[in-house]
């Protein structure tokens, strides 16, 4: 994020011949069981939330049915064991990082179909509305000040990021991030779907942008949120996978042809699980055809000027690609596509379509044969430029439960 000194990167040099690599995963989950966030709400909201936290644990129970998956999270549940209360257990999720050779991780809530996501809609799947604007706010803070609380306990292997529904109120945005940054969390999530709130283009954010900027905070967001679907009707979950990626990298478009890349040159935005291997090299390519005004798109008038770089400029310098579970080796051309320097490896622990329990063999799969030092970049070293975090401490750590570099280069040579 910022020019290296001479003594740091000599110190990163001699890291490279370290037995080990240092892992930072840009994704993990983390939250209570729902009905323990009563105690991280405040007191008004206690009643509303005895009344209704049966009703929500219900809901996502009939959700999973609804997602054709209640078979498959049984089996998933039975398999891994207490695995899962690594998600609230941090001796737990300590044992889990271990076996997966990561050191530390960034942490997101969780959605609709876990069980320990925070309350009144504040989850990964925020999707916006105006009667639930209130209470989207008071599940927010509940969670963040868990979070905070969770962090605390293992300041060096947990990132923690605050929950912000943005698009409501801004000074109410503003002293959250604030609040956030005094009490050691690393970044912020917002919603990707805004539904018919105003985009992130939208001048009345600037003060949010640089704001993040002076405090050095990452802006994150993740797949998951989208228009609501009638499940009734067959297709449903089909359409959903192939726009999911569409609507949380929508923001992008309005960062950057907006030009709050252009005036926050030091804004760190980073998009998490998206299909990234194929998703981010096509974008990159439609944002610089979009703001080269061809014949076609000239009539549309100077939607460009606001920007002295390309978009694909932009994107090397202020944005990050959170990829849960890259793709085997016969897929590694995207990496490069992307740029190895824009590339954050993730587990997506707890959930079952991450890499855990088989982190490890995944990352050879993904990695193996490819050079050291790209290696290095995207499983811990591009995290660690952009989160505030004690280098030396999580070089310790990987030190001891790192994976192997041995093993990438067996796989090289086979």
């Amino acid at each position: 994020m910022f020019p290296q000194n001479t003594s740091l990167t000599e110190t990163r040099l001699r890291r490279r011949i370290m037995e080990r690599y240092l892992v930072v995963s840009s994704d993990g989950h983390a939250g209570l069981p729902p009905e323990r966030y009563r105690d991280y709400l405040e007191t008004k909201y206690h009643k509303l939330f005895d009344e209704n936290v049966a009703i929500e644990i219900k809901a996502r129970e009939q959700h999973e049915k609804e997602f054709l998956i209640s078979d498959f999270n049984d089996k998933w549940r039975a398999k891994v064991g207490d695995g899962l209360q690594g998600a609230w257990d941090g001796t737990i999720r300590n044992r889990i990082l271990d076996g997966d050779g990561v050191a530390a991780e960034v942490l997101f809530p969780d959605g609709i179909t876990e069980r320990n996501a925070p309350p009144f809609g504040a989850d990964i799947g925020l999707r916006p509305t105006a009667e639930g604007a209130e209470l989207q706010w008071a599940g927010a803070r509940a969670h963040n000040r868990w979070m905070a609380d969770f962090c605390k306990d293992d300041p060096h292997r947990r990132i923690g990021l605050a929950v912000i529904p943005a698009l409501y109120d801004i000074d109410e945005t503003i002293k959250e991030i604030i609040w956030a940054k005094k009490n050691g969390l690393k970044g912020v999530f917002f919603p990707a779907f805004t539904g018919d709130y105003d985009l992130y283009n939208h001048t009345k954010y600037h003060k949010v942008w640089a704001l993040l900027q002076d405090l050095e905070l990452p802006l994150h967001f993740h797949s998951g949120a989208s228009p609501k679907y009638d499940i009734s009707q067959p297709g449903w979950i089909g359409t959903f996978l192939c726009e999911y990626a569409f609507w949380m990298t929508r923001p992008l478009w309005g960062l950057t042809f907006g030009g709050v890349f252009e005036e926050y040159p030091k804004l760190m935005t980073c998009f998490v699980e998206a299909g990234g291997e194929f998703w981010f090299p096509w974008i990159m390519q439609l944002m610089d055809i979009r703001a080269s005004a061809k014949h076609t798109s000239g009539k549309l008038g100077d939607y460009y000027a606001n920007m002295s770089m390309k978009p694909s400029e932009y994107f090397a310098r202020n944005v990050r690609v959170g990829c849960s579970a890259l793709p085997d080796e016969e897929s590694t051309q995207a990496y490069y596509e992307i740029g190895v320097d824009s590339i954050l490896w993730g587990t997506d622990y707890p959930h079952p379509e991450g890499t855990w329990p088989n982190t490890l063999d995944k990352m050879i799969e993904s990695l193996g044969g490819l050079p050291d030092q790209d290696i290095q970049k995207m499983l811990g070293s591009n995290a660690v430029e952009i989160y505030d975090v004690d280098e030396d401490a999580l070089w310790a750590i990987a030190k001891q439960i790192g994976p192997k570099r041995e093993n990438f280069l067996k796989q090289a040579a086979e």
